[in-house]
């Protein structure tokens, strides 16, 4: 294979947001590597891609299986040597109170949010050429916790730390590290998110604004390519992060919990 062709892995790249961000980068030359659970969904996915004149392939990949990401990894060896690009963007929600949570519920969202995004990393983190780029998609909730998402903010959370610590271990290899912690995005991720949350989370006025996957994607890979630590993709969440910085805990408190839904609101 060429050295100078440009290979990008997205995880989770079948649809919405790890889609918009493989349109992106096919758009800056990137070759693409899609990695996702759904085969179907993947040559979907490769085709539109492949329609729009960029080059792209997929892997079935199950990103809480280290054998599943080693097999592809191998591949990609084969195939490219190294690449260039890593988008680790797979994930899962389900906003429901802790106390109404099954244990394998629990599991799933921790082991595909944030250990998923640690395997991922650590089965492709090898090829990574010096001066790559590693991006993680945590979220806005990784920056505060919010009622019915406790586990996914615990994840979430964890990446955005994960994130920094690989940032300080991979400087000496000049591989950049960025976080990207957007807010609600309109996806049919977002969308099964919304139609499944309970009744008491629906008619809450809250400062979450939907963007749309390109404009996120876009946002993000830019951030990506200046080689920004901590992206920011909606004004809401620069906002709540600045406030969050500046009030005292317990006004933030006061200001956060009249701006997101509580579970006595519940009808």
């Amino acid at each position: 294979m060429d050295g100078f062709i440009k290979i990008a892995v997205i995880t989770g790249g079948s649809s919405g947001l790890g889609l918009a961000m493989a349109e992106k980068l096919g758009q800056l030359g990137y070759r693409l590597v899609l990695l996702a659970r759904n085969p179907d969904k993947l040559k979907v996915a490769k085709e539109k891609l492949r329609s729009k004149g960029y080059e792209a392939e997929y892997f079935f990949c199950d990103v809480t299986v280290p054998a599943s990401l080693s097999k592809v990894a191998m591949e990609l060896v084969e195939n490219y040597s190294s690449i260039d690009f890593l988008a680790i963007n797979a994930g899962v929600v389900a906003p429901k109170l802790l106390e109404d949570k099954e244990f394998d519920e629990i599991a799933q969202e921790l082991n595909t949010n944030l250990l998923g995004a640690i395997y991922s990393t650590r089965a492709f983190l090898p090829l990574l050429q010096p001066g790559g780029t590693v991006v993680l998609i945590s979220s806005g909730f990784g920056l505060m916790g919010a009622a019915g998402y406790s586990i996914y903010c615990a994840s979430k959370a964890g990446m955005i730390n994960f994130a920094e610590a690989l940032r300080r271990e991979l400087k000496h290899k000049k591989i950049s590290v960025s976080v990207a912690c957007p807010g609600d995005i309109d996806t049919p991720q977002y969308h099964k998110e919304t139609k499944d949350m309970p009744v008491w989370m629906k008619g809450a006025k809250s400062p979450r604004g939907l963007k749309s996957a390109a404009a996120v994607a876009q946002y993000i890979v830019k951030g990506a390519m200046k080689r920004q630590f901590l992206i920011l993709p909606h004004f809401e969440v620069r906002t709540l992060t600045w406030v969050s910085r500046v009030l005292p805990r317990a006004l933030k408190d006061r200001l956060l919990d009249k701006l997101f839904p509580l579970p006595n609101s519940r009808n």
